[in-house]
């Protein structure tokens, strides 16, 4: 007699189990879709901050360039005053 309860047991479980599997696997499936919304919002705002930081060494890189342009000027303007004072005196 006990065997037979503990197959309606088994029988009845079974199936409790699977409605228990089909439930764990939709709330998982909810918190990766929760996971993957938080992960895109996560990923926009580090993209915004890489945009803003290469802007700032595009712009840090055009400074240089017309600085050592006008360091040449410079540069090129002293030795041509220099040669110009040397040869005179």
């Amino acid at each position: 007699m006990i065997k037979m309860k503990i197959i309606k047991t088994k029988y009845s479980s079974e199936s409790f189990v699977w409605k228990l599997v089909n439930k764990l696997e939709e709330n998982i499936n909810n918190r990766f879709d929760d996971v993957d919304v938080k992960a895109e919002k996560r990923h926009s705002e580090v993209m915004n901050h890489l945009d803003g930081f290469a802007k700032g060494f595009k712009k840090f890189d055009e400074e240089q360039v017309t600085l050592s342009a006008h360091s040449k000027d410079h540069t090129d303007r002293i030795e041509k005053l220099e040669n110009a004072v040397y040869l005179t005196s």
